[in-house]
């Protein structure tokens, strides 16, 4: 499975901390094998696209029968409720 990346995710992937980029790259590479691993988002703006979290950026994909496409890399930090 190849996996791409849309141009402006790219752009955001080089510009963010080494760490989370580490931790995209190894669920980067558990993508390639399983694809369809991470969640569906169910509501809101990116409904229908799968997503992880590395640090505290939410990565966002969709799948075809041959790629995985990063569409957005998106900054966002949780509360605890």
């Amino acid at each position: 499975m190849k996996i791409l990346f849309a141009p402006a995710p790219a752009e955001s992937f080089a510009e963010l901390p080494e760490p989370t980029k580490r931790k995209a790259a190894r669920s980067l590479d558990l993508l390639q094998n399983q694809p369809r691993m991470y969640p569906v988002r169910r509501r809101g703006l990116m409904r229908g696209y799968r997503y992880f979290i590395a640090g505290r950026h939410l990565f966002y994909y969709s799948l075809s029968e041959q790629e995985v496409r990063i569409t957005a890399i998106i900054p966002g930090v949780m509360r605890v409720a």
